[in-house]
């Protein structure tokens, strides 16, 4: 049986409601995929909470000048009012829902929780970690809370409140490590040597051996470790590269491509656009 087909984005907002009230916590609901980066500037939301949820890919935020990495199974989240953007004002290419709530600190009855109860979540939420990895039954807390929006029957309230206190929860409980320490270590080891020469083109049966394992198990330890599978992280840390050289006012763009294993710049540059939604000339010029 073929797999039903998700549109690239879908949203509701408060104002979308129809017969059927949902809870008027829930301020915003969605899904976006994008194949290359998008424009995602400064921005932020009076007296609400938004969470991010990476369902495939990698994206890093800013808030209040600190960076924040999160990858696919991780969410992130940010406060009332704090301007908050994507890295260079561009989010990567990746799949994510995302949920705006208002602040449970706001009013009295929020979501029908007892006034304790109410309270101790806004506390926990005002301290809780900026991104937190998730076990994967998230993602069909999402999926649910779309189709009983896009339903409207009379459970479909219900099933919302009890969605967005999924989400919350997990905020708190984030998923433990699963990988043996001696296999979390050569991950490790191996994400730096990656990122200290990003040039190097590694074959499958050479990361395999940096971490011990079987080339297929390879390739599920570095996607669920993190988040992305191993040929997109090291694209990801070449543009990465690329940026802290083309910082040289005399690196030329085609030996920075060559410095990096590009075997073109015109395949540099649509590489390069597709992580940061500059080419190498327009992301020079507006960083020197």
């Amino acid at each position: 049986m073929s797999r039903r087909r998700i549109a690239p984005r879908w949203t509701y907002t408060i104002e979308d409601d129809g017969a059927l009230s949902a809870p008027p916590e829930l301020l915003m609901l969605g899904y976006d995929r994008f194949t290359e980066a998008s424009p995602l500037s400064d921005h932020r939301h009076e007296r609400s909470y938004e969470f991010v949820y990476m369902e495939s890919g990698k994206a890093t935020w800013e808030v209040g000048g600190r960076a924040f990495d999160s990858h696919a199974g991780q969410l992130f989240h940010t406060r009332p009012g704090e301007v908050h953007r994507a890295r260079m004002d561009h989010i990567e290419p990746c799949s994510i829902w995302w949920m705006i709530v208002l602040d449970p600190a706001e009013t009295n009855g929020w979501l029908r929780l007892e006034e304790r109860e109410r309270l101790e979540l806004s506390s926990a939420l005002r301290e809780a970690d900026r991104v937190v990895t998730t076990e994967a039954g998230i993602l069909d807390t999402f999926r649910r809370m779309r189709r009983a929006l896009e339903r409207g029957e009379a459970l479909s309230a219900l099933e919302l409140r009890t969605g967005i206190v999924d989400v919350l929860l997990r905020v708190f409980r984030p998923r433990k490590q699963r990988l043996p320490v001696d296999l979390n270590e050569a991950l490790t080891r191996l994400c730096f040597r990656i990122q200290a020469a990003p040039e190097r083109r590694w074959a499958t049966a050479e990361l395999a051996s940096a971490l011990g394992v079987s080339e297929s198990h390879a390739y599920r330890v570095f996607r669920e470790a993190v988040g992305q599978s191993p040929a997109s992280y090291i694209e990801r840390q070449r543009v990465e590269s690329a940026c802290r050289r083309l910082l040289r006012p005399d690196a030329a763009i085609t030996e920075v491509a060559f410095e990096l294993g590009f075997k073109t710049s015109q395949h540099f540059a649509t590489v390069f656009k597709r992580y940061t939604g500059f080419t190498p000339s327009q992301w020079r010029r507006s960083n020197i």
